[in-house]
This record gives structure tokens, C-alpha cells and sequence, in this order.
């Protein structure tokens, strides 16, 4: 006979049981849905960032001419000061035209935000490792997004940390370096087109930070002798191909993880913990 007075629900044991499971599957999950979250971050940063840099190229074409070569004619205190003058909120932190003052405006910067020394360069053998900091001729700038940027004179190049102080403050990942080609550089160094520059316009290009760091190229003397594709001079380190999509080389990451060309950069092989 069915008893209607007969009370059901969960024992305290199995309630335990329950919340135990509960715990141990957000363990496993909330690590990778924040991981892959910081991944997204990064790679919309970088777009944006990326996009601002186009337009302020385009900017240059119009103005100026050709980009690349307004920079080389121009003194670097001018170019940088009206390259930031377009970035929205490009504020100096503190300006200078010592390299060791900006070195150490930009510990300062980054120290007072509680920050680890930057930068750092990524090896994938053994993870972050001490880095140059080769942008160190114009002080650093912060713009209303929070992004730090700083400069180089000797090649003119420009280096942006896209998500400002907050880590992981290394090179290729947050860190990004951009340089003012002519289009005769572009059509050289970029499109293998050596003398045909009349079928391109000038860019502002993405390089490849690591490398400027760990080479220490700095120079490259705007003399077209010195400065030749496949010679060492900085634009070698160009053009960097974008971190979204897919440069990751094949191998192993830094905690031992396969990688595979067909890896996503931020996803898969980098660790930013």
C-alpha cells in the first residue's frame, strides 16, 4: 500500500557527494574557459591596436606622402611626437631623448603598476627569459586605453604593449614592435618585389620583436648600401605574420606540449600563468 505520510529527498551523504563532484569538475573547467578568455582579450587587443596603427599609416600616406619615407626625411622626436598625436589619448608619461632615462621611465612605469620588469622574450625551450629593452629613445606614452608605447630612433620603430602593464609583458605575445617602410620596401621586403615599389604604398609593418630583442638590431642607417635585404639590417626582422593567425611553429612549447603550424598563438602555445 502506498504511503503518503513517507518522506523523500537527498541524504546528507549523497548532498556531499554531489558538491564534491560539483568541485572537482569547475576545478577542471574554469582554468581553461579563463584561459582561453585571457587568449580572446589578447587577440582582440591586438586587432584593435593593429588597426589604429593602419589607419595612422594611412594618415601618413595622405599627409605626408609615402609613411616610410616621412620617417627616414623626418627627425625621430617629430615622427614619434605626431605619430602619437594621433593616438587617442597619446599622453607622455615622461619624455626623453636619453635612452638609459627612458629605460628606467619605463621600469618606473610598469613598477608602479605592480608589474614584473618588462619585457621579457618568449624561448620555447625554457619559457620567458630576460629580454632588451630596444625601444628606449623617446620615453614611454599612455594612451586612454591603457596601452604603453614606446620608441626607437635608429630604425624607427614602435612598440606597443597592448594591454599596458598587466602581464605577461613579453615580446610577440603583448609586446609588439611596428616599423615605416616605403613602398619600395614594402615591395622588397614584403612582397619580394624588389623594383617595383610604384605598385605598392608605404605601410607601417609588423616585425618580429623576439628578434630585435634578442639581435640587438637596431640600426638601419637609412642608407640603402647598408641596409639590404638578407644583410642583418632591422627590416629583416619584417614582416612578422599576425599572432591570430597561426605562427606557431611546429615542436614542442615550453611545457612540453606539441605544436603544430595549424596551433593557434595564443591559445595553444603560449602559457601566460
Amino acid at each position: 500500500m502506498f504511503n503518503l505520510n513517507k518522506k523523500s529527498g537527498f541524504t546528507l551523504a549523497e548532498i556531499l557527494i554531489t558538491l564534491g563532484l560539483v568541485g572537482a569538475i569547475s576545478a577542471l573547467t574554469i582554468p581553461t574557459l579563463a584561459y582561453n578568455y585571457k587568449s580572446k582579450v589578447l587577440e582582440e587587443q591586438f586587432r584593435s591596436t593593429y588597426s589604429d596603427i593602419k589607419q595612422i599609416g594611412a594618415y601618413f600616406n595622405y599627409e605626408k606622402g609615402d609613411v616610410g619615407d616621412y620617417a627616414r626625411r623626418s627627425a625621430y622626436t617629430e615622427f614619434f611626437k605626431e605619430f602619437m598625436s594621433k593616438v587617442s589619448g597619446g599622453n607622455s608619461y615622461r619624455s626623453t631623448t636619453d635612452y638609459t632615462k627612458a629605460a628606467t621611465y619605463l621600469r618606473e612605469l610598469y613598477q608602479s603598476d605592480r608589474a614584473p620588469h618588462p619585457p621579457y622574450r618568449f624561448n620555447r625551450q625554457v619559457g620567458r627569459v630576460s629580454g632588451t629593452v630596444f625601444c628606449d629613445n623617446y620615453g614611454a606614452w599612455i594612451d586612454s586605453k591603457g596601452r604603453i608605447w614606446t620608441f626607437n630612433a635608429e630604425s624607427r620603430t614602435i612598440c606597443v604593449d597592448i594591454n599596458g602593464s598587466a602581464k605577461p609583458n613579453t615580446y610577440n605575445i603583448d609586446i609588439f614592435a611596428f616599423m615605416p617602410m616605403r613602398a619600395r620596401d614594402v615591395a622588397e621586403w614584403i612582397y619580394n618585389d624588389a623594383g617595383n615599389g610604384n605598385d605598392y604604398s608605404g605601410q607601417i609593418v609588423l616585425c618580429d620583436a623576439d628578434k630585435l630583442a634578442a639581435s640587438n638590431i637596431n640600426n638601419i642607417d637609412w642608407s640603402d648600401q647598408v641596409c639590404q635585404k638578407g644583410n642583418g639590417c632591422a627590416y629583416d626582422t619584417c614582416p612578422y605574420n599576425y599572432p591570430v593567425e597561426n605562427i606557431a611553429p611546429a615542436g614542442k612549447s615550453a611545457k612540453g606540449k606539441t605544436v603544430t603550424s595549424s596551433n593557434n598563438y595564443w591559445n595553444d602555445y603560449i602559457d601566460y600563468k
